[in-house]
Formats: C-alpha cells, sequence, structure tokens
C-alpha cells in the first residue's frame, strides 16, 4: 500500500506513470526494474488517487470508515447532483468535481445509496390497464382451477450473450472472442404448456400459421394431455394462448368453442387475454427464460443439435419439482401485484432472493 512507501518514493511511482501514459503494467515494470523493488499496480494506483483527492500519499482512516473526510460542501454538492441526475455514473461526475470516481462512490455508500439496476418491461398501451385489472380478478376467483397455460417461442442459433456478465478470468488477457453474426442462421418453433405442476412439450411447430396450430390442437395437444394426471384435468379445466394471429383465426376459435366451450382464454375469447401481459403466464416469466439459459450454455451446430438440446433442457426442468410446485402460489402473487398496481407494471416490485426467482 502507498503509506509503506516515503513521499519521495510515491512521488516517482505518479511521474513513473504519467511518463508511461498511465499504462500501470509498464509503469510498475519501470519503477521496479529501477528501484529494485515489488510494487503492485494497485499500490501505485492508490498513491496517484491519494495524491489527487488529499494532496497527500498517507492514506486517510477516517475515509476508509465511511466517515466525511473532503469538504462538507464537496460532499453535499456529490449528493445534490445525484439527486437531479439519480442514473449519473461516478465515473461520469468525478471530473466534474475533481475528484476520483471511487470517492463519488465511497460519498454515495455513506449516504445510504446503493447502484440499483433497470428492470426491462413490456410496453403497455393506455387500453391495457383496464383488460389487465380484470383479468387479475377473474384469475383471483378462479385460481384454484386449473388452467392450461401454453405458449410458442422461437430458438435461434444465436442464442443469448450479455456481453456486460461474460468474463474470462486469465492471468493475461487471452483475447478470446464469441462470434455472435452468423451467414447461415436456423431457428425452431417451439410449443409448450404448464398445467399445476406439469409441463407440457416440447413441440416443434413449423411456421405458425392458423392452419397448423388448428391441426396441433386437433392431433396433437390430446396426445399431450393424456400424460397429464387425471387430477390436472378435472372439469372444468380452462386453455390460455395469447393473442397471436394464429389463434385468432375463425377456425381456431371455432375449435376451442366446440371443445372448451365458454372455459379458454385468448384474443377474441370468452374469458379475454390482456395484450401485452407476458409478466402474468408462467411460460414467459419462468419457462422460457430456464429452458433457454440451459439450451444457450454452449452452441447449437445444427437444426438437429439445438432440438436435441431443448428436449434435455425440458427433462432437466420437468425435474425440478420443487420451483413448478411454487409457479401457482406465484402467479396469484402477480395478479395480487398487478391489481394493487390498478393493471400497471408490478415486475419491479417483486422481491427477488439470492437464487433465481420464478
Amino acid at each position: 500500500m502507498a503509506f509503506r512507501y516515503s513521499n519521495i518514493q510515491c512521488t516517482e511511482m505518479v511521474r513513473t506513470l504519467a511518463r508511461c501514459d498511465d499504462n500501470v503494467e509498464l509503469a510498475c515494470r519501470v519503477f521496479n526494474e529501477r528501484h529494485g523493488t515489488r510494487v503492485s499496480a494497485r499500490t501505485m494506483l492508490g498513491a496517484t488517487q491519494r495524491l489527487r483527492d488529499f494532496g497527500t500519499f498517507r492514506p486517510n482512516t477516517a475515509l476508509d470508515r465511511g466517515t466525511n473526510v473532503r469538504s462538507t460542501r464537496l460532499q453535499e454538492n456529490i449528493l445534490d447532483y445525484f439527486d437531479e441526475l439519480p442514473e449519473s455514473s461516478t465515473r461520469e461526475a468525478a471530473p466534474l468535481f475533481d475528484c476520483s470516481h471511487m470517492y463519488v462512490w465511497r460519498t454515495l455508500r455513506a449516504d445510504g445509496e446503493h447502484p440499483f439496476h433497470l428492470r426491462r418491461c413490456q410496453e403497455l398501451m393506455p387500453t391495457d390497464y383496464l383488460p389487465r385489472l380484470q383479468f387479475c380478478r377473474w384469475l383471483l376467483e378462479n385460481w384454484q382451477r386449473n388452467i392450461i397455460w401454453t405458449d410458442e417461442s422461437t430458438f435461434t442459433r444465436v442464442g443469448i450473450y450479455n456481453q456486460h456478465n461474460m468474463h474470462l478470468w486469465r492471468h493475461e488477457n487471452p483475447h478470446a472472442c464469441r462470434v455472435d453474426s452468423f451467414q447461415h442462421r436456423f431457428s425452431v418453433n417451439v410449443w409448450a404448456g404448464v398445467v399445476g405442476t406439469h409441463i407440457l412439450g416440447p413441440v416443434f411447430l413449423p411456421r405458425l400459421t392458423g392452419d397448423t396450430y388448428l391441426h396441433f390442437l386437433q392431433e396433437i395437444l390430446p396426445q399431450l394431455l393424456e400424460e397429464v394426471p387425471l387430477s390436472l384435468l378435472r372439469r372444468p379445466v380452462f386453455y390460455q394462448h395469447d393473442g397471436a394471429p394464429a389463434h385468432f383465426t375463425w377456425n381456431v376459435r371455432r375449435h376451442l368453442d366446440a371443445e372448451y366451450g365458454s372455459h379458454w382464454i385468448g384474443r377474441g375469447g370468452p374469458i379475454p387475454w390482456p395484450p401485452r401481459s407476458a409478466d402474468l403466464t408462467p411460460l414467459d416469466f419462468f419457462l422460457w427464460g430456464r429452458i433457454k439459459s440451459l439450451v444457450y450454455v454452449n452452441e447449437a451446430t445444427s437444426v438437429n443439435d439445438l432440438k436435441h438440446k431443448i428436449e434435455l433442457a425440458f427433462v432437466k426442468v420437468k425435474s425440478e419439482t420443487e420451483v413448478l410446485n411454487k409457479l401457482k402460489i406465484n402467479l396469484r402473487k402477480r395478479a395480487i401485484m398487478c391489481i394493487e398496481q390498478g393493471g400497471g407494471h408490478f415486475e419491479n416490485l417483486l422481491k427477488r432472493g439470492r437464487r433465481r426467482s420464478i
């Protein structure tokens, strides 16, 4: 640390770092060769930062305890700045106050502030709030009944890649890269359903049209329901799907009327499905995210390989009984919170533990 060295040595560290154009690794090598020491990058940066912040190389233990050490006026200016612009970063603010970003960070933490992440959400139109309220009220009145929740999702070759959170821990930079732009692309369309604690699917569908979806409802869905325990299909059982164009064709609605009567949920159905409400169906707020996190661990090399990964992911998720048992309770909680928010966004208010929430 910087306080183990004399002021002359610390001054030489600062000069060496400046001569090396702020390349701290090069500066450390030059300084160590010249003075026969083993100064680390952390020590050199610490000396430079303390000189800039406090005009001295001595450590300020009061700062380490989180108490005020700079002028009260400067700290008040920093706090006022973030009150007006809470989305700013400490690195953006530091040059404005002629201090290091770590000093800004410590000032905010000493005041009890934390850097919270924003949550992405679906846009809601002004006409969406009332249908969401009505559906959630219906759901709470009928939440003990069994609902076959269904949805389709497209899986592509590209997969999921969060550059901000993906790192390679190495002693030296491996200069690795990840391919995410392909000339040869492929994708598959997957149908799945959830009823109680039972997962239906996966079913690989061709391009989704009214005719292909009707064929699925007439020929494939009855076979899938044969695997479901009879206790989950006691009447009345409700069938749910969203407002996709293929779901809204007249022949599909006529089939659902004949098969389920007034017990189906969807656009144009006896129980209207509220548009833009992915946060109210287990397929979107749980299943697809979980499946894709397993599928995209490794890159798929072909359509068959992608399908195989999807099938293995479904096998694994179907065995996670502890999570599946909580789906119904979680759905009820979401309906209550949606009503409390007047049909607006509520996922940002859900409490999330250290483990992945459903």
